[in-house]
């Protein structure tokens, strides 16, 4: 968000950003842009989350009403309520869809697809992409699903980015998060990012169970419903080539992402063709080749496919990974080809993508 707000910069004559958390990374959020703090998300549970949304998607609405009516909004569909702010505030509007909501929702089976809040939901969708100036997702898969919902309106698509000089492959013995860690020397699979009950995260835990004394060490980083789960999971089948810590402070990401020799992503079947896990394109650029729970027909195994960055597995095909995995830690000339792959990939989706927002691009 901070790359699109660049990207912008200069173009109107205040900038102003509603959100959260503003988490800089390895670029600062310019200083004339305005910030006006919302309710944090919360993702301890399904009843918090949705307070946490309902919570900053009434902030969002007063702020907007009370001090920049005439506003051109750029509006993203994170929290999920922020797609109905056009029914509340009569400004320009523009939306960029990382996420396809109520779709997300009753596909996780969060709500029922028969609810009159869904159809209520569905209907609203059409009339907000009818008005909107633009409309932007960030995958062909999700394009197409929105056209259920923009009629006749073009979607662009505009696919997410890394940043190289940021998250990168970083010398071992250079790696202060592995030093910190005692995990030097040891071969890495790692998964980073939200431990939901959609997550398919459980089957790390069967995988550490089956590679024990395979000089294999597994490593969960996150935050989410399942947290305290795994981490009893670990210490009942006593495993002690598996580890789970909360999620890192920022200038930690590039550490601990090029500590993995195999990175894990996961992306429900439900869920295959309604997002695209932005962490992937951070993994390419530490040249960790992809081992992904996901359909092979969705985004992500399109992604995977096409560079040949890993490979997609079903969360049942726990042999499948097993072998997998022993693949890349003994063959060292496949493991050099996909980790080649991976880097190279990240080039082709660079901060430059940012630019794409721009009019006329």
């Amino acid at each position: 968000m901070i790359d699109i707000i660049r990207a912008f910069e200069g173009l109107y004559d205040e900038s102003i950003l509603l959100a959260g958390t503003v988490n800089p990374l390895n670029i600062d959020l310019p200083e004339k842009v305005k910030i006006h703090y919302l309710a944090k998300y919360n993702r301890n549970s399904k009843f918090q989350k949705a307070i946490s949304w309902i919570i900053s998607f009434i902030q969002i609405i007063w702020i907007i009403k009370t001090k920049y009516k005439n506003a051109f909004l750029f509006i993203v569909t994170n929290p999920p309520l922020t797609i109905f702010i056009p029914f509340f505030c009569k400004n320009k509007y523009s939306l960029l869809f990382y996420d396809i909501y109520p779709d997300a929702l009753t596909n996780l089976g969060f709500l029922n697809k028969s609810s009159l809040f869904v159809r209520i939901w569905q209907n609203a969708n059409k009339i907000i992409l009818k008005k909107a100036s633009r409309i932007v997702t960030i995958s062909e898969g999700m394009r197409k699903l929105l056209e259920q919902y923009s009629c006749d309106r073009t979607v662009d698509v505009i696919p997410i980015w890394t940043h190289n000089n940021f998250f990168k492959t970083n010398p071992r013995h250079q790696n202060i998060f592995l030093a910190e860690h005692a995990l030097s020397g040891k071969f890495i699979v790692l998964y980073s990012g939200n431990l939901g009950y959609s997550h398919d995260v459980d089957v790390i835990i069967d995988l550490a169970e089956i590679l024990q004394n395979k000089d294999i060490f597994f490593l969960i980083i996150g935050r989410g419903e399942k947290y305290d789960s795994i981490s009893l999971e670990i210490s009942r089948r006593s495993l002690n080539n598996c580890m789970i810590l909360p999620l890192q402070p920022s200038n930690i990401l590039p550490y601990s992402f090029s500590a993995a020799d195999v990175a894990i992503v996961t992306l429900s079947k439900n869920a295959s063709n309604l997002s695209l896990p932005s962490k992937t394109y951070n993994y390419l650029s530490a040249g960790a080749p992809l081992l992904c729970i996901a359909a092979s027909d969705s985004e992500l195994g399109n992604l995977v496919s096409s560079y040949n960055i890993g490979r997609c597995f079903s969360k049942n095909q726990i042999n499948e990974m097993t072998e997998y995995i022993l693949k890349l830690k003994n063959n060292s000339q496949y493991y050099s080809l996909l980790k080649t792959n991976a880097y190279s990939t990240s080039l082709l989706f660079d901060v430059d993508n940012a630019l794409s927002f721009l009019p006329n691009v």
